[in-house]
């Protein structure tokens, strides 16, 4: 109970203060210490998951909720009963949006970049939810369950309460201003991610215009430096030719010398 406790403080800590929490908790528990010391410290996207469940409880049980529908659905219709599962996704899809652009916001407030591959792990962690162990203590991303994966629920992986809301209750057609709106958010994050774009792709092109500008100087001055070698290289080998010359020349003038005075 106590490493449990003290588990979940740290997990709802800011990001940055996880490490030294843990090793000052760690440090005061006596015998838990160990225990708590092996406590991991989550990922940027998990991190932001984890604060969903703590400080937006709201937003992640609609979440769950709608994951153990759209599971519970899957498992129906594996069996053969007809279920309206494009409802019961669209809802989960809805449930998805919603507690990622909440987290967005958590990581705004946090100072941490809310970058496209932070957020595609959040979404992927959201989308495999529940799952990864203990709620709001998630240490990495988690992979979005496919399809396939569904298979598992023939065997009893979904929830018996799950399973009565799909079976008992068919889940409502969506409304036309839902339906609407679902569109109308899916429009604007389509838009924000072409402005994303649009923008990285500005960045990319001008820095790639400068670095093949500072290439082409690089190639010039490599060029000149070649072309300055070979000069020189001609000039080293023209010069220790006229050395060699000249030092066989001196040579001859010795012995023709010595000879001349030993007459």
């Amino acid at each position: 109970m106590v490493l449990d406790r003290d588990a979940n403080r740290l997990y709802q800590l800011p990001l940055g203060a996880f490490t030294d929490a843990r090793n000052a908790m760690a440090k005061a528990a006596g015998k838990s210490g160990a225990a708590i010391k092996a406590l991991e410290k989550p990922s940027t996207p998990a991190w932001a998951v984890n604060q969903l469940y703590w400080k937006q409880r709201r937003a992640y049980d609609k979440l769950i909720r709608a994951s153990a529908r759209v599971r519970a659905g899957h498992a129906q219709a594996l069996k053969g009963k007809k279920i309206d599962l494009a409802t019961l996704e669209l809802q989960h899809g809805a449930a998805v949006k919603d507690a990622a652009d909440t987290i967005r916001d958590i990581l705004s407030s946090a100072g941490d970049p809310a970058t496209p591959a932070t957020m595609k792990s959040v979404v992927d962690t959201l989308q495999a939810l529940p799952g990864g162990g203990e709620p709001g203590r998630l240490t990495r991303a988690l992979a979005p369950i496919g399809f396939g994966a569904f298979g598992a629920l023939m065997k009893g992986a979904v929830s018996s309460k799950a399973l009565a809301e799909v079976v008992t209750f068919a889940p409502p057609k969506p409304k036309p201003d839902e339906i609407a709106e679902a569109a109308h958010r899916a429009d604007d994050a389509a838009k924000r991610r072409l402005r994303e774009l649009d923008a990285q792709s500005k960045k990319t092109a001008a820095a790639f215009k400068a670095a093949r500008a500072k290439l082409e100087r690089a190639d010039a001055t490599r060029a000149a430096a070649d072309a300055k070698l070979q000069d020189a290289t001609a000039e080293s080998n023209r010069l220790r030719a006229e050395v060699s010359r000249l030092e066989r020349e001196a040579r001859a003038q010795d012995q023709e010398r010595q000879h001349l005075k030993g007459r």
